[in-house]
């Protein structure tokens, strides 16, 4: 499917379809300019009234940007002259959900780990532990 196609047709397709491309090429200009460790690690949002908004992933990466965003202000400029200041924000990569342990023990299994524990005399903190453990349900 081309989208070009349907701008065609739509003049607000369109308009995004011009938008994105642009800050396509704004992305693309800082990726070449930054060291390889940091082209993944940001990416450009928009412009919004004269400045560049860039999402970074994290806080340090944020610091790193900052800093030397300054110096390639004037190549971002050669695309967008209306560029006069870059903001960076921080947005995290959304993280997973943890996962909830659900342990169940057979009865088959509580009855071994309960005699387990009766033979264990000679070890009574070992024994003690296993009863414990075959006392819990599901």
């Amino acid at each position: 499917m081309n989208l070009n196609q349907f701008g065609k047709k739509n003049a607000q397709l369109n308009q995004l379809l011009q938008q994105s491309a642009h800050w396509q090429r704004l992305s693309n200009c800082l990726k070449q300019e930054l060291p390889a460790s940091m082209r993944t690690q940001f990416s450009v949002a928009c412009v919004r009234t004269g400045c560049l908004v860039v999402i970074a992933q994290n806080s340090m990466a944020a610091s790193r940007l900052r800093m030397v965003l300054p110096a390639l202000l004037p190549q971002l400029r050669q695309i967008d002259a209306s560029i006069e200041t870059v903001k960076v924000k921080v947005q995290p990569a959304e993280s997973k959900p943890e996962a909830v342990k659900h342990a169940s023990l057979s009865p088959v299994a509580r009855d071994t780990l309960a005699r387990s524990a009766e033979a264990l005399t000679h070890h009574p903190e070992l024994a003690a532990a296993l009863r414990r453990l075959s006392e819990k349900s599901n």
